[in-house]
């Protein structure tokens, strides 16, 4: 079988690559570039923190946006619902609580409050949404946690609906959408957290969606303080996480990036409960050795 043809964009502070197996021409190459390209950069102008004018900047700087795109509206409902999905761990308003942190447009990693001081807003109550309005009341908005993961679903919808793409794989910064090698799995590798050569297995995923994620990835000190950008606001620890990495497969990317994030911020049967209810599967790596995954996770030593 003839390697796939790539595609990469830089795009919302990561590289997305398109791998296509499907036949096509020179110019068909060229288009699919511009156009994913284009996309891309649509969904980060509207959607990124990091960008003063984007709806997320304004909505977090004004509080209020009136006669809301349709788009911006299914993003936050979805939001929300992960909120209600996750009994309250997943939260998608700690974007101010990320910049106390350091973690800014900047990326100056330098504190501006205490642990302590923080706040942690429900987006379940501080934010209201309807077609007419949207209001914030309190926190700012970050959809690091789920935005890659979902542009990556849109990407591969948008590929599928106007390129007649049949198979292929995105990847969006290790989160990843792949349709199927000519009706057969495509197959992932779980890497270390910290260790790019080491890797504990494999898993397959067929039109489906896949995640890791790991409080390793990003990390700082300041003032003999360690900080990261996986904030458990359930304990008292908020920087407790209780493995140093998951995998999740799921039927989406979005549900795999979200859910790769909240397997760090609970237990193993907290976890398992939520993939039988929200028909996910994982894996979970904590050091020094051990290994957990669910029955519906295939994993594989290579």
């Amino acid at each position: 079988m003839a390697p796939p043809l790539t595609i990469s964009h830089n795009a919302l502070g990561t590289q997305f690559r398109i791998e296509i197996l499907d036949s096509i021409s020179t110019r068909q190459v060229e288009e699919i570039t511009l156009q994913t390209e284009l996309f891309l950069n649509e969904f980060e102008k509207k959607y990124s923190r990091f960008i003063p004018d984007s709806l997320v900047s304004t909505l977090n700087t004004k509080r209020i946006l009136d006669n809301p795109e349709t788009e911006f509206l299914q993003i936050l409902e979805y939001g929300r619902q992960l909120s209600f999905r996750t009994q309250g761990i997943f939260n998608m308003l700690l974007g101010e609580t990320l910049i106390n942190r350091g973690y800014d447009s900047a990326y100056s990693f330098i504190p501006s409050i205490t642990k302590n001081e923080e706040t942690y807003p429900d987006p379940t109550t501080e934010l209201d949404i309807t077609p007419a309005r949207i209001s914030l009341h309190r926190g700012q908005l970050d959809l690091g946690g789920f935005g890659k993961g979902y542009v990556v679903d849109l990407l591969a919808k948008y590929v599928q609906k106007k390129f007649g793409l049949q198979y292929f794989l995105i990847n969006g910064g290790g989160d990843i959408y792949a349709t199927s090698e000519f009706g057969k799995p495509y197959k992932i590798y779980l890497q270390h957290p910290t260790k790019d050569d080491v890797f504990f297995g494999t898993t397959q995923i067929m039109n489906q969606g896949f995640a890791a994620s790991s409080p390793h990835k990003r990390r700082w000190i300041h003032n003999g303080a360690t900080y990261h950008h996986i904030i458990n606001t359930k304990t008292e620890r908020n920087e407790h996480t209780f493995c140093d990495e998951s995998f999740i497969v799921a039927r989406n990317c979005v549900d795999a990036d979200a859910f790769a994030t909240v397997a760090l911020l609970v237990n193993t049967e907290q976890l398992t409960d939520l993939a039988q209810k929200n028909q996910i599967a994982f894996a979970t790596f904590t050091a020094p050795s051990t290994f957990v995954n669910n029955q519906a996770f295939v994993v594989s030593e290579i």
